[in-house]
């Protein structure tokens, strides 16, 4: 468990030097900190200042929320974070997050995965006052107010779908002890997301609230390192337990982060970690293997309805 976890909103400037000594822990090899301030323009308008409104009560536990989760993920020691709410002028800070962890790569991961997350999820509203006289109000969900648009580009995956594959049970969750399932995997060439859902006709499919895991990406490279590494060159992608073969995006970059594939509105939410039923799948060192570099593929979360198409059956 963390030494230090602390959300907090003020209406005040931001003490940085205050904040960063918070993080200063003997457990501690590396500490990563994030300073998000005001900038002169954005979309295209001169930006003279901003002004921040909060939901306090409900902003309050969704940070500390975030930061309980992103730090039992990461194993870090200690993450404080604090949000601006009021009138800033350009250049003040806006939000501040520091993350301390034993190690570099785990304090670099949770502090992104927090800013993300705080920036999407935490119900604070912006107001932008442009040199025009104009204003604009952007909610958490990063929409404008009045219109309900994007207020920024999700990033468009430049990817391939090579292979969608679906289950309509467990074959290796709930069956620790016990003999591996049979309910297989179903190769399809088109499948529907529904948002905060899954895919439907998917084991998963309507889990439980917010899951993780309502989608999982594998990439279509680590099945071919697998194979190669295993001398196994007709293994199966169905193999892996994994819904969506991608190639050409590297899905470690898209851990905590929102982006869009095939129309479809996704967030990244963590990678997928192999379990050791993958040395029975695959062969002995398997699990082990898949650990390094995100082969496990990454899970997430789907944020609209649409249809995904394997590039086979593309038009």
């Amino acid at each position: 468990m963390p030494m230090l976890l602390h959300f907090s909103l003020t209406d005040q400037p931001i003490d940085i030097v205050s904040l960063a000594e918070q993080l200063h822990d003997p457990a501690a090899g590396a500490e990563v900190t994030f300073d998000g301030r005001v900038r002169n323009r954005n979309d295209g308008h001169v930006v003279e200042r901003l002004e921040y409104q909060a939901y306090p009560a409900l902003a309050l536990k969704m940070g500390r929320r975030i930061l309980d989760e992103e730090a039992r993920k990461h194993d870090i020691v200690a993450a404080v974070a604090i949000h601006r709410t009021g009138l800033l002028e350009i250049g003040e800070s806006a939000v501040w997050v520091g993350v301390a962890s034993s190690h570099r790569a785990a304090a670099f991961d949770a502090a992104r995965a927090i800013m993300e997350r705080l920036k999407y999820e935490l119900p604070v509203w912006k107001r932008e006052h442009y040199a025009d006289g104009s204003t604009g109000w952007v909610g958490p969900d990063n929409t404008s107010a009045d219109t309900g648009k994007p207020t920024d580009d999700i990033p468009e995956w430049r990817a391939e779908l090579e292979e969608i594959w679906i289950s309509p049970g467990h074959d290796f969750r709930g069956h620790h002890g016990g003999a591996r399932g049979d309910h297989g995997s179903e190769s399809v060439p088109v499948v529907e997301c529904v948002a905060g859902m899954g895919l439907r006709g998917d084991r998963y499919f309507g889990h439980k609230e917010d899951f993780k895991g309502q989608v999982t990406f594998f990439d279509a490279a680590a099945i071919q390192a697998v194979r190669d590494h295993f001398q196994k060159p007709e293994l199966a992608g169905s193999i892996f337990r994994r819904n969506l073969i991608v190639r050409g995006v590297d899905l470690s970059a898209w851990i905590g982060r929102r982006f869009r594939f095939q129309g479809v509105e996704f967030e990244g939410s963590e990678e997928c970690r192999p379990c050791y039923w993958m040395d029975e799948a695959v062969g002995p060192g398997a699990e082990e293997f898949l650990k390094d570099h995100c082969r496990g593929g990454l899970r997430a979360r789907i944020l609209s309805d649409g249809t995904l198409t394997a590039a086979a059956h593309h038009a």
